[in-house]
């Protein structure tokens, strides 16, 4: 057999340029099973794959389902308390007992996504819809007083008791066809807190309050109520004090009868009447 011989290339002016097809042709794909005829590489643009339209569907399920909290969060509205302490000895320290009584009012607005419901005993409404929330907290305690270091510049003291919370609440769709969603409970639970003292001159003192108090027939921390005082208090007559300040009051509601909680959060200016006897 005769030796092979190489072709010499012939000079570039000779050779046409290389078209579309000449280039593709050099990318093709010879099969595995050693048919002769090469399969052309293509350039195909598929439909969105099954995953990405999954994704696409979580997406747009993500917004259903119940919504777990109706929330008011009214940062004017004012605080009023009162309270009543009654010293056991003589002197202006030692324990005492303490009546408290507080009432505010916040209102708030909410918007459900679509397919978003929030349900209240038997009514319901289903996003999208807008809210508008009105809620009431009524709230008194009777605890036990302790008045630590009286008369000295720094006086401290601690409270523990029990506590009656009512919360009223109304909501209220701007879709005319939706149902109005009231519910009212009240409950009973645990209370107690401290208040630190720094006495200013004898008639004007800088006072720090913190209480709390939990409904634990329901599981704790579902039920829910504290408050946070910062106030001057003046006091005109030995028997009488006034504070003024800046007040924070949330609380926390989860009927029995309803799939969503209630929450209510109000911050504003603060104001107690105070009587020691």
């Amino acid at each position: 057999s005769s030796a092979a011989q190489t072709v010499p290339r012939p000079p570039n002016r000779l050779v046409p340029p290389s078209t579309t097809a000449v280039m593709a042709s050099r990318f093709s794909v010879w099969p595995a099973f050693g048919s002769p005829t090469p399969v052309r590489a293509t350039m195909r643009i598929d439909r969105p794959s099954n995953a990405l339209a999954l994704l696409a569907t979580g997406a747009l399920l993500a917004g259903c389902g119940s919504v777990t909290q109706l929330h008011v969060d009214d940062h004017s509205t004012q605080i009023v308390s009162a309270r009543a302490v009654h010293r056991f000895g003589p002197g202006p320290g030692g324990g005492g007992l303490e009546l408290e009584l507080s009432s505010l009012r916040g209102r708030g607005g909410q918007a459900l996504n679509a397919f978003e419901t929030a349900t209240l005993g038997a009514q319901s409404i289903t996003g999208p819809a807008r809210l508008q929330h009105t809620a009431r907290v009524q709230h008194a305690q009777l605890v036990y007083n302790q008045l630590l270091f009286a008369g000295r510049p720094v006086e401290l003291e601690w409270f523990a008791g029990a506590a009656w919370v009512q919360t009223a609440w109304q909501s209220t769709s701007a879709n005319a066809a939706d149902p109005r969603l009231t519910n009212k409970a009240d409950w009973v639970g645990p209370a107690g807190g401290a208040l630190g003292r720094l006495r200013l001159a004898p008639w004007l003192a800088l006072e720090l309050r913190y209480s709390a108090a939990i409904d634990a027939s329901r599981g704790g921390g579902n039920t829910s109520r504290n408050a946070t005082e910062l106030a001057l208090a003046f006091k005109p007559a030995p028997a009488l004090s006034l504070r003024a300040g800046l007040g924070e009051s949330r609380s926390w509601l989860h009927p029995e009868l309803a799939s969503t909680e209630l929450s209510v959060r109000v911050r504003g200016p603060f104001l107690n009447l105070g009587l020691e006897f």
